[in-house]
C-alpha cells in the first residue's frame, strides 16, 4: 500500500494567544512495515521540508488570504494574532492532508474526555490516547467553538501516578507495562496538569492483554476444533456489553444463528447451514454503548437536579432535510459548518459568492439554513470505555491524506479559477465519514497498528483478541481461521461479527473484509447529558441501563454484513450524481456484484452513457441443473475412456446416473476464488473451463465420476474445490444464463439499464422495478428481475448492479438471485440446482420454455 501523511497532534487543532504554549504541528508518513510490530513505520517530515497554507473561510470574499496562522518552518510553532476560524493544506512532497485551526484569546478550563480508559500491554507500542478537552474564551464574532479537542497538543502533562503499570508518550499515548489487577478490580492512575490552568486531574487506566488465550463457545456446526478449515466459521463477539449485559448479548447470537440458518428471508444461508460453525467470546466492556467520533446538535435540553438532558442528532445529520433539497449533511459538504451563533444575513448570498463547489441554489431552502444555523454543539461528547475500542462516524480531527496539493494563489480575486480550486481543496475537511460507519477509534488504535477500516491492520487489538482463542477444554489454535491472509483464499475471512450494545444505528465490514460491526437498534440520534447546566462543559452520553435490541435489524444486517465477506458490495446509494471517478475508470470495481459506467461504457466518448452488456461480468453465469465440488484434485484417466475421474461424494449420485443415461452435457469448472473471495469474471480459458462433456462412468461407490474428454491430449488438473456441473438448457437445447435471454437481448438492442425510474440525480432507496420488455413476461416481483440496473455501492449514477432489489441493497429484502449464485458457488456448489428450482425469479410462462 502506497505511504501516508499524518499530522499531529491531529487536524482540527486550537490555539490561544494567552495561557498555553504554543502549538507545534508536525507531519509525518507512515509507511508498510514493520516487522518488529507487524504494523507501520512512522517517519517525522522535519519541519524545513513541510508546508502549511492557510485559509479564512467565513472571512468576507477577497479578504480571506488576511490575517491569516503562520507555521515555522524551522520549527513548526504556530504563530497566530487574530482569533477566528482558519482552514488548512498540509503538504509534504505529492502528498496534502487538509485540517482546520481555531485561535482563542485565552484557555479557561481543561478535562479529560473519558471517565476511564482501557490500553493494550504491548513491549513496544503505546495504544490508547485519553482526550483532552478545554473551553476557551468566548470571543464573540468569530465563529470559533467555546469547547475543543485539544489531545495530544502537549498543553496538558500526564504522568503515571503511583505504579510501574504504565507509560506515557510525549504525544499523550499510554503503552501498558503491566496488566492492571482484576481481583479485585484495581485500575492504574495516570495524572494530568496543565500549567496555569485549572487543578491536576486523574484518570483510571485498565490494561488488557489482548494476546492472551481468551474462550471460545460453540453455538452451530461441531466436530473436531483441529479441523475447520475446510468450513465457513463464524464468530460473535461482544462489543459494550457490560458483564451484567451477558445474558443479553447471549440472547442476540441465539436468536442470530437460528434465523439466519431458518428463515426463508435469508436464503441460501439455510441450505448451506450444514457448511457453517459459529462460535461466540465474550469479555465485558467497563461502559456500554460506544464513542461517537460525531458531534451531537444540542440546545434542545430539559433540566433535571441540575444537569442538562436531551437527544442530538449527529454532526453532520443525513435524516435532517430532504429531496430534492440537500440533506444537513449534504449541505455541510458543500458550505462547511456554521459559525457559532452565526447571524449572517441570506446566507445563500454569501455562499454563492465564495467560490464553493457544485452548490446548487435550487436545493437550499429557508428551513434548510435555519436548520444549518443550528447544527451545533457546545460541548464534545467524552469517549466510552469499551473492549475493544469501536467508535461511530469520525472526528474531523481524523482525516485521511492524498496525493495531488493544489497551490494557492496570490490572492483572494474574485472569478479566479484557482481560488476555486483552492477553496475546493480546504472544504475537503467537511468531507466527514457516513455518521453509521462502525470502525476501530484511533483513540484507542494508534497510528503504528491501524491505518483505517480499508487497511487490514493485522497487529489491531482486534485481531490480536481473536488469534488466542480457543475452544473450552481444547489446545486447538481455533482463532487462526479468521486471521487474514492476503496471499491466499480463506472461507471464514470476514465472517467475525462484532455486536456492538449501542441503540445508534452503524454498522460496517472493517479491514477489508475481516470483521463487520453492527449495533443493536437504528435510533438516529443520542441521549446525551451536560454534568451542569449552568456551565456548559462535560458532556456524556447518557444511555439507558439497557439498550433497547431491534431483533429483526440486528439479524438482517449480520445477514447483509456477511455478504461482503463472500466478495459482496453495498448496492444501496447514499449520494446523488455520479461519482466522478466510477463514470471514468477503465478498470472495473472488484465487487463480484458491481461495476461502473468508465469500464462498462460501449464507446469511447466519455460523455456516452451507453454499456455493453457483454462486458457485465455477472451476465455469463449459467443456470444450473446439477452440481458437485471435488472433493480432491481431478486425475486423468485413460481406461475405459480417455478422460477425467473427479471425486464428488456419495451425494446426488441419482442425478449424475440420469445425466449419464440422458447424455447430458457436463462442464468442469476450475477452482477460480480469488484470495480476497473474488470469484468474476469467470475465466474461460481452455485450462480452466471445459465444456461439451459427457459422464461416462458414476461410480457411487467411490463417490466419483469418470467424464470423457475429446481428442487424445492429456486434459487439465482440476484442484479440489473446482466444479462440475450439468448446465440448464431451455426446450432447443441451449444453454441458459442467470440473465433471460430476451432481457439480455433488450440490453444489447438498447445498451441502457433496467431502472424505471432513471433520476440519478438524488439518491433512491426503493427497489427499482425495470421497464417493460416487449413479448417477455417478468417475474410477479419484477424488481427481483436480472439484468443491469443503475445505482449501486453508494453512488446513484454511473454505479450498476444485478437487479432492482437485494439484501446488498436493502437488508430487509431477501439476496438476488446472482448474489445467491455466488454465496452458493462458494461454499457448496452442489445447491445450484435448489437453488435455481427454489428462487430463480422467473414468471410461470418463462418457465415453461426449459427443458
Amino acid at each position: 500500500m502506497a505511504d501516508d501523511l499524518l499530522l499531529f497532534p491531529h487536524c482540527d487543532v486550537h490555539v490561544a494567544l494567552t495561557g498555553a504554549p504554543p502549538l507545534k504541528l508536525t507531519l509525518a508518513t507512515r509507511t508498510d512495515a514493520n516487522p518488529a510490530t507487524n504494523g507501520f513505520v512512522i517517519t517525522e517530515v522535519p519541519s524545513n521540508q513541510s508546508e502549511f497554507l492557510f485559509f479564512a473561510p467565513h472571512n468576507p470574499k477577497t479578504r480571506r488570504f488576511e490575517g491569516l496562522p503562520v507555521v515555522d518552518p524551522n520549527t513548526g510553532l504556530v504563530t497566530a494574532t487574530t482569533p477566528g476560524v482558519f482552514l488548512f493544506q498540509a503538504r509534504f512532497g505529492n502528498q496534502y492532508l487538509v485540517g482546520r485551526l481555531q485561535v482563542h484569546r485565552s484557555v479557561v478550563g481543561w478535562w479529560f474526555g473519558n471517565d476511564s480508559v482501557t490500553t493494550a500491554l504491548d513491549a513496544a507500542v503505546a495504544h490508547a490516547q485519553p482526550s483532552v478537552y478545554a473551553k476557551f474564551s468566548d470571543d464573540a464574532g468569530t465563529g470559533t467553538d467555546l469547547i475543543g479537542d485539544i489531545t495530544g497538543h502537549g498543553y496538558v502533562q500526564l504522568t503515571p501516578t503511583g505504579s510501574t503499570g504504565l507509560a506515557v508518550t510525549p504525544r499523550g499515548r499510554v503503552r501498558g507495562l503491566a496488566v492492571s489487577p482484576t481481583q479485585p478490580d484495581t485500575p492504574w492512575l495516570i495524572s494530568g496538569t496543565f500549567p496555569g490552568v485549572g487543578t491536576p486531574q486523574t484518570l483510571k487506566v485498565r490494561v488488557i492483554d489482548y494476546t492472551a488465550d481468551h474462550a471460545l463457545t460453540w453455538e452451530l456446526g461441531g466436530g473436531d476444533p483441529a479441523a475447520l478449515a475446510d468450513k465457513h466459521n463464524v464468530l460473535f463477539l461482544a462489543e459494550g456489553f457490560r458483564e451484567q449485559d451477558r445474558g443479553r448479548f447471549d440472547e442476540i447470537v441465539t436468536r442470530t444463528i437460528h434465523e439466519m440458518f431458518e428463515k426463508p428471508a435469508h436464503e441460501p444461508y439455510g441450505m448451506l447451514r450444514a457448511s457453517f460453525n459459529a462460535f461466540k467470546s465474550f469479555t465485558p466492556s467497563q461502559q456500554h454503548t460506544v464513542t461517537c467520533g460525531f458531534r451531537v446538535a444540542d440546545g434542545a435540553e430539559t433540566v433535571e437536579a441540575g444537569q442538562a438532558k436531551g437527544v442530538g442528532h449527529p454532526i453532520p445529520s443525513n435524516v435532517i432535510g430532504a429531496s430534492p433539497g440537500y440533506t444537513l449533511e449534504e449541505l455541510v459538504r458543500r458550505v462547511g459548518l456554521p459559525m457559532r451563533g452565526d447571524s449572517r444575513p441570506d446566507l445563500l448570498a454569501v455562499w454563492q459568492g465564495q467560490d464553493l463547489t457544485d452548490l446548487d441554489p435550487a436545493r437550499v431552502s429557508g428551513p434548510l439554513i435555519e436548520a444549518w444555523k443550528k447544527h451545533q454543539s457546545v460541548g464534545i461528547l467524552h469517549a466510552r470505555d469499551t473492549f475493544f475500542g469501536f467508535h461511530l462516524g469520525g472526528r474531523l480531527a481524523d482525516q485521511a491524506s492524498g496525493t495531488g496539493p493544489v497551490p494557492k494563489p496570490a490572492a483572494d480575486t474574485v472569478g479566479d479559477p484557482a481560488v476555486k480550486t483552492f477553496v475546493a481543496r480546504l472544504y475537503e475537511f467537511y468531507l466527514n465519514r457516513p455518521t453509521r460507519l462502525l470502525t476501530l477509534d484511533p483513540r484507542r488504535h494508534p497510528p503504528e497498528l491501524y491505518r483505517g477500516s480499508r487497511t487490514v491492520n493485522p497487529a489491531n487489538t482486534l485481531l490480536r483478541y481473536v488469534r488466542g482463542l480457543k475452544v473450552t477444554g481444547s489446545t486447538a489454535p481455533v482463532g487462526a481461521q479468521w486471521m487474514p491472509d492476503e496471499g491466499k483464499y480463506q472461507p471464514s475471512r470476514g465472517l467475525i461479527a462484532v455486536i456492538v450494545n449501542d441503540g445508534v444505528d452503524g454498522g460496517t465490514n472493517i479491514n477489508v473484509r475481516t470483521a463487520t460491526a453492527q449495533t443493536v437498534n437504528t435510533f438516529s440520534g443520542a441521549s446525551y447529558v451536560y454534568a451542569n447546566a449552568a456551565d456548559k462543559r462535560e458532556l456524556r452520553r447518557d444511555p439507558p441501563a439497557d439498550i433497547a435490541v431491534d431483533f429483526d435489524d440486528v439479524i438482517q444486517t449480520v445477514a447483509h454484513e456477511f455478504g461482503h465477506s463472500f466478495n459482496l458490495s453495498d448496492e444501496y446509494e447514499e449520494f446523488g450524481g455520479d461519482d466522478t471517478g466510477g463514470a471514468t475508470t477503465a478498470t472495473d470495481l472488484s465487487g463480484d456484484n458491481v461495476s461502473v459506467l468508465g469500464f462498462l461504457r460501449a464507446g469511447t466518448d466519455p460523455n456516452d452513457r451507453h454499456i455493453d452488456p457483454a462486458k457485465v461480468k455477472w451476465l455469463k453465469l449459467p443456470r444450473i441443473r446439477t452440481a458437485a465440488a471435488l472433493l480432491t484434485d481431478s486425475v486423468a484417466v485413460t481406461t475405459p475412456v480417455r478422460g477425467i475421474k473427479v471425486t464428488i461424494g456419495s451425494r446426488n449420485m441419482a442425478q449424475w446416473q440420469q445425466a449419464k443415461a440422458l447424455l447430458s452435457e457436463v462442464r468442469l469448472r476450475a477452482f477460480g476464488i480469488q484470495p480476497g473471495g473474488r470469484q468474476l469474471p469467470l475465466d474461460d480459458s481452455p485450462a480452466a473451463h471445459l465444456e461439451g462433456l459427457v459422464v461416462s462412468q458414476v461410480l457411487p461407490a467411490e463417490g466419483a465420476l469418470v467424464i470423457a474428454t475429446p481428442g487424445s491430449a492429456a486434459p487439465p488438473t482440476f484442484k479440489k474445490g473446482s466444479i462440475v456441473f450439468v448446465p440448464l438448457k431451455d426446450t432447443l437445447h441451449q444453454p441458459l444464463l442467470v440473465v433471460e435471454p430476451k432481457v439480455l437481448k433488450f440490453l444489447q438492442d438498447n445498451h441502457n439499464p433496467l431502472n424505471q425510474d432513471q433520476d440519478t440525480a438524488r439518491k433512491r432507496t426503493e427497489d427499482d422495478n425495470p421497464v417493460d420488455i416487449p413479448d417477455f413476461s417478468a417475474p410477479c416481483k419484477s424488481a427481483r428481475l436480472i439484468g443491469i440496473f443503475e445505482g449501486a455501492d453508494h453512488q446513484a449514477g454511473a454505479h450498476y448492479r444485478p437487479a432492482g432489489r437485494c439484501k446488498m441493497r436493502k437488508s430487509s429484502t431477501d439476496f438476488c438471485h446472482i448474489c445467491a449464485w455466488l454465496i452458493v458457488n462458494r461454499v457448496d456448489p452442489t445447491f445450484h440446482a435448489l437453488l435455481d428450482r427454489k428462487f430463480y425469479p422467473e414468471s410461470k410462462a418463462e418457465a415453461k420454455k426449459h427443458e
